[in-house]
């Protein structure tokens, strides 16, 4: 996702599908909506009746014994599915959202590799 201004710098939004969806009814009503300044549109996991999806918050996605995750996120918070996006691709442009990206993936890859570190010095010794 992250590449998406780069890979679409004349788009101003994007409708974003994985491959494993089965499109059964005209998406066009997706490219109108108005995601009011919000970089992306997604479903939710948390609401809604449906016993087919099960309700996921970012306690399921995300390590809060991490002290930037557990200090920067909610672990209540809903988490989206990411099957079907919409990305204001203009909205986009005015964020840091690349850096951040870079920022979490540094900082979650640091913290991992550490973890590693620490169990195999354990393992060794």
């Amino acid at each position: 996702y992250y590449l998406f201004i780069q890979l679409f710098p004349n788009l101003n939004k994007v409708v974003f599908l994985d491959d494993d969806i089965v499109i059964q009814r005209d998406l066009s009503p997706l490219w109108k909506i108005n995601l009011e300044g919000k970089v992306n549109g997604a479903v939710e996991t948390c609401r809604g009746e449906d016993n087919w999806v099960m309700s996921k918050r970012f306690r399921t996605y995300f390590n809060f014994s991490h002290p930037v995750i557990a200090r920067s996120l909610d672990p209540d918070e809903c988490a989206w599915a990411y099957g079907m996006n919409i990305f204001d691709l203009a909205a986009w442009r005015k964020t840091n959202i690349r850096e951040t990206y870079h920022f979490w993936l540094k900082e979650v890859t640091f913290f991992v590799l550490t973890i590693i570190s620490l169990s195999l010095i354990r393992w060794v010794l």
